[in-house]
């Protein structure tokens, strides 16, 4: 399993506006993990969510650079935890799919609804094992 340690950076803001709102995290130097969506927990001041990750260029928008996103599944938005100047720490579980380019927002949307189903699915399944 990989483990993430990292702290939030600015993003562009993108997720937030299509309904999915990410911190956007530093890229360790060292980090060996393919591009990808994965399943993963991230732990911040102790408490532990379910989370969808992404790492690599987000073609969609036409980016080459690659970026660290992490979506918490199961974060209170009223509640959200503070995320800034905090050592965050992310545990890769596994490997959903690959990145894609998608011909729209609604496209990608609709992909990251499905994504983020698989993978609550997926980890709260690995829970109750």
């Amino acid at each position: 399993m990989t483990v993430i340690k990292s702290k939030q950076i600015k993003g562009k803001g993108r997720g937030k506006k299509i309904g999915f709102p990410t911190i956007n995290l530093e890229i360790p130097e060292n980090l060996e993990l393919s591009s990808g969506i994965y399943a993963a927990r991230v732990k911040i001041d102790q408490k532990i969510f379910l989370a969808a990750l992404h790492f690599g260029p987000v073609p969609t928008f036409a980016e080459e650079k690659k970026s660290l996103e992490i979506f918490l599944i199961d974060a209170d938005p009223k509640n959200f935890p503070q995320t800034q100047n905090r050592q965050i720490e992310v545990n890769v579980i596994t490997r959903v799919r690959e990145v894609k380019k998608f011909n729209s927002i609604k496209d990608l949307r609709n992909q990251i609804e499905s994504d983020v189903k698989i993978i609550k699915n997926m980890l709260i399944e690995s829970l109750n094992h």
